[in-house]
This record gives structure tokens, sequence and C-alpha cells, in this order.
């Protein structure tokens, strides 16, 4: 449920964003030379463009934002279990065969717990990028990984 609650506040948020951005859009198109005219079009404009847009922008971000945090939130202790069964290594796609996760919402979820501090970006001797929990590390055959800054 809350999960559909942010899908609809992102869909919300983007009809706000491109209804607001066509009023613009539409009442720039209609200021002519005049000083009323010119007065009543960037009122409109702000009024019916402006301001809806920006209202979209931050709904939709507030949704996606507000999203990956529940989830977070809701598989923070099996995240943490598989990590620490990898040796404090993981990838979206690990995380995915191990829990119910899809692939895209591991991938957002851990990004989350990386820009919030709780681990860290590496690339692998083959190429491809973990998410290190520094804690949860045991000294595995991931130790050749560098850290990405």
């Amino acid at each position: 449920m809350q999960t559909l609650k942010y899908q609809l506040g992102k869909v919300i948020g983007i009809g706000l964003l491109v209804i607001g951005s066509i009023f613009f859009i539409a009442m720039l198109g209609t200021i002519s030379e005049g000083t009323t005219e010119l007065v009543n079009g960037l009122l409109g404009s702000l009024a019916l463009g402006v301001i809806p847009a920006g209202l979209g922008f931050f709904l939709w971000r507030a949704s996606r934002i507000g999203q990956r945090k529940f989830l977070m939130n809701k598989y923070e202790r099996q995240i943490l279990e598989v990590a620490s069964q990898n040796g404090g290594h993981l990838t979206p796609t690990e995380l995915a065969m191990k829990t119910d996760l899809s692939l895209k919402e591991s991938k957002k979820v851990l990004e989350t717990m990386q820009l919030e501090g709780y681990s860290e970006l590496k690339i692998s001797p083959n190429g491809s990028i973990m998410f290190y929990f520094r804690e949860l590390d045991k000294g595995d055959d991931y130790a050749e990984s560098e850290l990405l800054n």
C-alpha cells in the first residue's frame, strides 16, 4: 500500500509538471505589447504555469525519495543479513535474488543506503559495481576491490 502511495505521488507530480509547463508556454504566447497584457500574461504564466510545475516537481521528487526510504526501512534487516553473508559486499543482483525486491528496487535501496553513508561503492576485479558495508567485512576474496569516491 505504501509503494502505491509513492507511485501515485510520482504520477500526480509528473502530471502537474507537464500541465504547468504547457500553461506556462501558452500564457507566455498570449503576451502582446500592451502593458496590461504583459502584466496579465506574466501573472497568468506564474499562477497557471510556474506554481503547478514547481509543486509537481517537488511532489515527484518527494515521492521518489520517500519510496526509497520506505524500501530501505522495510528491508533493512534482510539487506544487512545478505551483505553479512557476503562479507560486507553486495550487488543489486545478489540482493534481488535473496529477497523479494525487484532488481530495480534493489538498486534503488542500495543507492539510498550509500547516499546516507551506510555503505560505500566498490568495483570488483571483474568490473561489477557493488556496495560495501565496512562493518560487515569478514576479510574475503573481495579484498582486491577498489573504493569509488
